[in-house]
């Protein structure tokens, strides 16, 4: 995914983003059709490396054409568009989930899906605009001195992946062991978080609009800084709960202006942008898992929390003093 986000931009430049993600649509079709019928480890790694290939030009392009809609509308609109992909992977994963309790077969679960979304998605791709080459700017990969307004949208969107990655990956962990629950009290952690996240990104763009993007930040920010220290100091079913849904609030927002403020940043290719902040994005999901694991086994996993809690509380001092770089 990261090697075609950072080719993406000129891939676009050679086409256009609604017909790369017209072609990763037809792309993702095919690919999933062999996958009920794999055994092989090396076949499998090779499959989702190409998967990843169509993941990584598909959030570009998708992003690309959400900032160009919210340039076009004059109106905050990114993070509406992320709470539906949220909402995707709630209702992705709990259909699978139902699938994999009746014991229905992968083979029948991803005919449905392709059947399904197929259609569905190019049809929508079909509807997209065609870019307009209105920026005319020598920047046209992140190989270039930063602003600094790119620099610290993709510091932020780093932290804010980071905190997503501990509660994907240990979340039902924190449940099990520091909590001390079983059965499906395990996946409040996951189930709370994202419920919150779908909520406060369906809420974020009118907040933006009604306070402005520095207002937001700071608010998401404090709502993260205190859903953390609950979650290292609590260890109730209760306080987890309220742990996990104010951190899906606080969490919900701050990729999506990320994307937003990256895409309209002035001597900067919007897809240049977005580039940088989904390469920061993506790259801690690579290496949260393990790092953050590491301090769950050697601090206790209540403690996965901690270096976030840290990285955020640090972050707002720069975030002041560069207010100013957030009124675009």
């Amino acid at each position: 995914s990261i090697i075609m986000m950072l080719c993406a931009n000129f891939i676009i430049s050679k086409s256009s983003s609604k017909n790369i993600i017209i072609y990763v649509v037809l792309a993702q079709w095919l690919l999933w059709l062999p996958v009920p019928f794999i055994k092989d480890l090396v076949i499998f790694m090779s499959l989702a490396f190409m998967f990843g290939m169509c993941f990584g030009l598909f959030e570009i392009c998708i992003n690309l054409q959400a900032s160009k809609i919210e340039i076009r509308e004059k109106k905050s609109m990114m993070s509406g568009f992320h709470a539906f992909w949220s909402l995707g992977v709630l209702v992705g994963s709990f259909i699978t989930s139902i699938f994999l309790q009746l014991e229905i077969s992968i083979l029948i679960n991803i005919f449905i899906y392709v059947i399904i979304m197929l259609p569905i998605n190019l049809y929508f791709s079909f509807k997209l605009g065609e870019d307009k080459k209105t920026l005319i700017t020598d920047k046209k990969n992140i190989f270039f001195v930063w602003p600094i307004l790119i620099f610290l949208l993709a510091i932020i969107a780093m932290a804010n992946a980071l905190t997503e990655g501990s509660v994907d990956s240990w979340g039902a962990l924190y449940m099990a062991d520091y909590v001390k629950v079983r059965g499906f009290e395990v996946g409040i952690a996951t189930i709370s978080f994202n419920i919150f996240m779908v909520i406060g990104r369906l809420c974020g763009d009118w907040i933006r609009d009604k306070i402005g993007v520095f207002k937001l930040l700071i608010i998401l920010f404090l709502l993260t800084i205190l859903s953390l220290t609950i979650l290292i100091n609590f260890n109730s079913m209760m306080s987890s709960i309220l742990g996990f849904a104010i951190l899906g609030i606080g969490g919900s927002s701050i990729v999506p202006i990320s994307y937003s403020l990256a895409g309209k940043i002035k001597g900067v290719d919007s897809g240049v942008g977005i580039t940088i902040v989904s390469v920061a994005v993506y790259g801690t999901f690579i290496g949260a898992p393990a790092s953050l694991g590491f301090v769950a086994n050697t601090f206790g996993v209540n403690n996965v929390f901690t270096p976030t809690l840290f990285i955020f509380v640090l972050l707002l001092l720069p975030i002041i003093i560069f207010k100013k770089e957030f009124k675009l």
